[in-house]
């Protein structure tokens, strides 16, 4: 074969291969597309147009940024936080005729600008949702009304015990679970008041187990709310006994 036969068979044979290749065999079927060399890739076909009407997916919305810890308030204990809040209280009342100090006005003076050393102050307050709670407590009754009045911020600095930050429902589930020991105090299948009174006024005696057991009793007893909740949770009912039933039933009734 001469040399101008093979640069025309092979011109056809090249030709024939990238017909096959765009436009498929005979058989319906293409080759594998030939590699190009390193670095380089097939992007594929161009993506189909969206029907009319349907807007493309925009994705996840972006993570908000976590505000980073204040450098000096984050550090403080709850009974600082609430003393840095009785020591400058008028600063942070509702307004011009207000006499306390509510959760509002902590949440207002937390968005004000520019950010100073109170509105700081706020902010971490109002991370600490226990310590808010606990401020928002009338110490006596345990009635929250959302006004932080200085009687009741004066109790929680005052306070030492370990539980005065708990809500109701905790303390309920504290009294739950050391439910036996306490009814050792007294006879039968309930726990009376009376016996829970005397045991709230013993003074702490070093044993870690016994302490606690005080310590939790004098915080249930200082709420008369609750108080009157365990031993009335029928609504119909009042004996000044306790029962374990009485206590689930009112688990189930607090939030």
């Amino acid at each position: 074969m001469s040399n101008a036969e093979r640069s025309t068979t092979s011109s056809a044979s090249q030709s024939l291969f990238w017909d096959s290749y765009h436009f498929g065999s005979a058989f319906g079927s293409a080759p594998s597309r030939p590699h190009l060399g390193h670095g380089h890739f097939n992007p594929g076909p161009p993506p189909r147009p969206l029907p009319d009407g349907v807007c493309p997916n925009p994705g996840p919305p972006p993570r908000p940024t976590p505000e980073r810890p204040d450098p000096y308030y984050s550090k403080l204990s709850n009974q600082q936080l609430a003393q840095a809040l009785l020591t400058n209280y008028g600063a942070f009342k509702g307004g011009q005729y207000s006499r306390q100090v509510t959760r509002e006005s902590l949440q207002k003076m937390a968005d004000q600008l520019p950010v100073d050393a109170n509105v700081r102050l706020a902010k971490e307050l109002l991370r600490r949702p226990d310590l808010i709670r606990a401020l928002d407590r009338n110490m006596s009754t345990g009635a929250s009304d959302g006004r932080l009045s200085r009687e009741d911020i004066l109790s929680v600095i005052r306070s030492d015990n370990p539980f005065k930050l708990k809500d109701d429902k905790e303390l309920v589930k504290e009294m739950l679970g050391h439910f036996e020991e306490l009814k050792r105090k007294g006879r039968g299948n309930s726990i009376t008041l009376d016996k829970l009174e005397e045991l709230a006024k013993q003074p702490l005696t070093g044993n870690p187990a016994t302490d606690h057991l005080i310590e939790l009793v004098k915080e249930v007893m200082s709420r008369s709310i609750l108080q009157g909740r365990m031993d009335n949770v029928d609504e119909w009912q009042r004996d000044g006994k306790v029962s374990r039933r009485e206590l689930l039933q009112l688990l189930q009734q607090l939030r």
